[in-house]
């Protein structure tokens, strides 16, 4: 392979990343808890590999494909009624078939009862995600997510009677 057909590789593994980020986790889980849209859960466990560890501050570790689809499938949408990821200013490193990456994130949510961010109602969590990634059969796929929780803060009624809106009309 060319040195022009490596940079041009590395940048579509990047792409590939971000896109497993932004459209398999952050829309995906946002639609979860809001719409318990089952299509959106079983795409998303796609990108999962077998062996993932999914670790968030405060709760249980997840091993494996079929814990972490239970975390996403009950226990997210169990703790929050509401929520809108914004993930950002990610630093992705490619090694071969696997990669790592840093995002930082804030998420508005409405908390359905007291949970690692102690508090219920409307809050806003913030963070970094530090995230291993391997590819498997030519597909990114999560090896660990790990969620640090820097920030969480009550606001009073911010969100308290948020809903998704679908359409525009």
């Amino acid at each position: 392979m060319s040195d022009l057909e490596q940079r041009i590789r590395r940048l579509e593994d990047i792409e590939e990343i971000r896109k497993l980020k932004h459209y398999y986790y952050a829309r995906c889980i946002d639609r979860m808890v809001c719409l318990r849209d089952e299509a959106a859960i079983s795409e998303t466990v796609t990108r999962l590999a077998d062996d993932v560890v999914i670790d968030f501050t405060s709760l249980p570790v997840r091993k494996g494909k079929e814990a972490a689809a239970r975390f996403f499938r009950e226990d997210v949408p169990n703790w929050l009624s509401w929520c809108q990821h914004r993930v950002m200013n990610e630093v992705i490193e490619i090694q071969g078939d696997s990669a790592q990456a840093v995002w930082y994130f804030d998420c508005p949510a409405v908390f359905r009862r007291g949970t690692a961010a102690g508090f219920k109602g409307s809050g806003l969590v913030a963070g970094r995600y530090t995230e291993e990634y391997i590819r498997e059969d030519g597909v990114w796929k999560w090896k660990r997510i790990t969620a640090h929780l820097d920030v969480s803060h009550k606001l009073k009624n911010a969100f308290e009677d948020a809903k998704f809106v679908q359409e525009n009309r």
